[in-house]
This record gives C-alpha cells, structure tokens and sequence, in this order.
C-alpha cells in the first residue's frame, strides 16, 4: 500500500474539493480549538484556490505538507468539512463495521460448536 493508502495519488488528490483552507495559517488556542486566520499561503491563487507553485511546493515552502490518508487521521487541525477527513472517516467506518460482522460471525460459530 502507498501513502495515500489504497488510492493512486491522482485519484486521492481528485477527492480535494479546492476549499484552500488547508493552506491558510492557523493558530492553535489550544484544547483542540484551532483558528483558521484570513492570511493564505504565499503561493495560494486565492481566486482559483490553487497553490501557484504546486509541482515544486516543497522546495519552495519547506512547511507545506502533503496531505496522505495517514496525516488526515491524525491533524487535528482539518476541518470536518474536508473532503479528505469525510473520505478517511467514511472509510474507517466501513472498516469498523465490517470488523464487527466478523467478530458476530466469529460468536456465532464459537455458540454452535458448544
């Protein structure tokens, strides 16, 4: 499995919704309060909501991070309304419950055997 989980990268980037509020400084208030402040990136196009330097973004902006499945799980600064953070969530949730229809399935075998 890669990075951006069972995903290509072209595929876990197309879930983006361009919302830019990933590139916009935050402040940590601390208690898991997090405030998005009006100042963007210096490379965000706040037009188009695209970073203008994208391909080279790490050399450029050593801070920039890429957003992975994994990171999304646990940045607590993501906003809900991500499209990366309803994927993952989405995703783990189906995972749970399939997780709880084995261990059902798993009982119910375990009752007939006695």
């Amino acid at each position: 499995m890669d990075v951006y989980g069972e995903l290509s990268r072209d595929k876990w980037e197309a879930i983006c919704r361009k919302c830019a509020k990933c590139c916009y400084e935050k402040v940590d208030l601390g208690g898991g309060v997090i405030r998005y402040t009006d100042e963007p990136c210096e490379h965000l196009d706040t037009e188009t909501k695209l970073c203008k330097v994208y391909d080279r973004r790490h050399e450029v902006e050593p801070d920039c991070i890429s957003l992975t499945e994994h990171l999304v799980r646990f940045l607590h600064w993501m906003p809900v309304e991500c499209a990366y953070v309803e994927y993952v969530r989405h995703k783990d949730t189906i995972a749970q419950v399939h997780e709880a229809d084995k261990k059902q399935r798993r009982n119910r075998k375990a009752k007939r055997r006695r």
